[in-house]
């Protein structure tokens, strides 16, 4: 019998570490809110809403130790909307990331599957839509800044940290038979981290991209019929280009962001429309638990089918408390001004339901999120 006892625990012994070395992850994001709209469609907009600060989600993420540095790793992400249990990204199970691969400390990360662009990954965190969610998005979201909608059939490699540089190559297929090309998705990324400085920039181009995409899924705004994206149409191709900076000093952060968005063929043949949006914003926490944010953006277009040239000037107002280490509530206004150009204020149509019928567009949202 104490034999028998000794042997399992050496055999425990050694058999611990190696299991260990393994681990899968249930997560998770609950992100519940009243929003008021002041012009949807010419009415005012009482709406609860889910996912607005974070997407609400549950996810599963693992790695398995292969030796030599190298693990295999897999993510699979959920969304959902938590007022009535809908799935999210077009009734996808798995819709917000789903991608396995390897990982090694020395030569990087290669991960397929659907996956975020270049421009999420790297330029993301310079924007306070970065911060603080969806409607502080360039108007309409219309270069992806938010990661309005995702890349399936996506190969990605994602380097290794050398003296805080990272970079980051991506290919999706489009898998039309015969034209290797074509509804085919391409991007690039770089970003430095160092200290209190943080700079990123990602290029994206997507070909054929819309509704009969096999790359660029609909489950975003991408094809939105109101507001902003009506001077898109279906374009040929789409290029996004988006880079800017944070620095963090004591209690505050400040952040810049420029971005530059085409669509080739937009509305007609052999014409562009194309949109470059300036922002610059700040976070000042006046406690550890509560933090105050402000940003202005400024966008302004040109759409060569109809000679129109829309610009928009947007005001974003953020106050957070955090009750505990996983919940907080929080306070968020934003007010549009669409300037010129015989276009509508459309903060961002795809959440609210439908752009302003005038130049202006005011909302308020309060709201409470929890992380698991």
């Amino acid at each position: 019998m104490k034999k028998s006892l000794l042997a399992l625990a050496v055999t425990s012994a050694f058999a611990a570490p190696a299991f260990a070395q393994n681990s899968v992850t249930l997560y998770g994001v609950i992100d519940a809110g009243l929003t008021y709209v002041n012009n949807v469609g010419g009415a005012s907009k009482w709406a609860m809403q889910s996912g607005i600060v974070q997407g609400s989600r549950w996810g599963l993420k693992g790695s398995e130790d292969l030796g030599g540095g190298t693990k295999a790793i897999f993510q699979l992400e959920n969304g959902f909307n938590v007022f009535n249990g809908a799935l999210g990204q077009g009734s996808r199970e798995f819709g917000r990331q789903a991608y396995v691969g390897l990982s090694n400390s020395q030569f990087g990360t290669l991960t397929l599957g659907r996956q975020y662009d270049p421009v999420v990954d790297n330029a993301q965190a310079t924007t306070f839509n970065g911060q603080w969610g969806a409607f502080f998005s360039h108007p309409g979201d219309i270069d992806n800044t938010d990661n309005g909608f995702r890349v399936n059939n996506a190969v990605k490699y994602v380097s290794p940290r050398f003296g805080g540089v990272q970079g980051e190559l991506f290919y999706a297929f489009g898998g039309v038979a015969g034209q290797f090309g074509a509804q085919s998705t391409i991007g690039a990324g770089l970003n430095y981290s160092g200290g209190p400085l943080y700079i990123g920039a990602g290029y994206f181009y997507a070909r054929n991209p819309g509704i009969a995409s096999s790359t660029v899924s609909t489950d975003g705004n991408f094809g939105t019929s109101t507001g902003i994206w009506t001077l898109v149409g279906a374009p040929r191709n789409m290029q996004s280009i988006s880079g800017g900076a944070t620095y963090t000093f004591g209690p505050a952060t400040v952040g810049a962001n420029v971005s530059d968005v085409r669509f080739n063929d937009a509305l007609l043949a052999g014409n562009t429309t194309r949109f470059d949006s300036f922002e610059l914003w700040g976070n000042y926490s006046l406690t550890p638990a509560a933090t105050l944010g402000a940003g202005y953006t400024y966008t302004t277009g040109k759409v060569d089918a109809t000679n129109q040239k829309p610009k928009y000037g947007q005001v974003n107002l953020m106050a957070d408390y955090r009750l505990s280490k996983r919940t907080d509530v929080y306070a968020m206004g934003v007010y549009q001004h669409a300037m010129s150009g015989g276009v509508t204020a459309d903060i961002y149509a795809g959440i609210t339901g439908a752009a302003s019928t005038n130049s202006n567009q005011v909302l308020g949202r309060v709201g409470i999120r929890h992380k698991f």
